[in-house]
């Protein structure tokens, strides 16, 4: 895929949106040894995904103003990654349409018993029935079979996923003041956490 995501189709196809609550999410892995291919199929719906969560405000990366093309850039990049080994994901879908995607990058040379999580998303339509949980659940799995002994990520201060990480056992260990800017006037800390794998984790029933 080229870098500014010009080769992925403009839009999903309609019918795979239209899937309903009733049916059952599944989750796979993405990409090498995984069950679903990080194809150019895949590409659409990341995008898809990416930008319904981005206009509805989510803080994965973008403003919310952002355009399916800017969105596409960034998605094309990391179908590359996946392609590659170079990033692991694991996907929520809904019969045919992609509802959710946790992603983690391994560190590599002397970073190679860590990792970052970069993304963790779920459609605005989806959200509520615990989806986000599962997918940091699996990822987690997968960070441990990948040996990784530690894993971090950051979060803009004041959207609320902190929550998410915390019941995992995710503390925070530093801050970069008003790094985040979502629009004027409006600047966010962003906040780091760690989890570190080799320690008991909590209960999170």
């Amino acid at each position: 895929m080229k870098g500014d995501g010009s080769d992925l189709p403009e839009a999903q196809p309609e019918s795979a949106l239209e899937d309903g609550p009733d049916v059952p999410v599944e989750f796979r892995r993405v990409g090498p040894g995984g069950s679903q291919a990080a194809d150019n199929a895949f590409g659409v719906a990341l995008v898809t995904l990416w930008h319904r969560v981005t206009e509805a405000g989510g803080a994965v990366g973008f403003a919310p103003n952002a355009t399916r093309s800017e969105v596409a850039g960034r998605a094309a990049g990391v179908v590359a990654d996946l392609r590659a080994g170079r990033l692991l994901a694991i996907t929520a879908l809904r019969g045919r349409q992609l509802v959710g995607a946790a992603m983690l990058r391994p560190g590599v040379g002397l970073l190679a018993h860590t990792g970052w999580v970069s993304t963790v998303m779920v459609d605005p339509a989806a959200q509520g029935a615990g989806i986000g949980v599962q997918l940091v659940t699996r990822l987690i799995e997968l960070a441990r079979e990948r040996g990784l002994e530690k894993i971090d990520l950051s979060v803009r201060d004041g959207s609320g996923a902190d929550r998410l990480y915390r019941r995992f056992g995710f503390v925070e260990w530093g801050r970069r003041p008003g790094w985040v800017r979502v629009g004027p006037g409006d600047d966010r800390d962003e906040v780091f956490y760690l989890l570190d794998l080799t320690a008991d984790g909590p209960d999170r029933t």
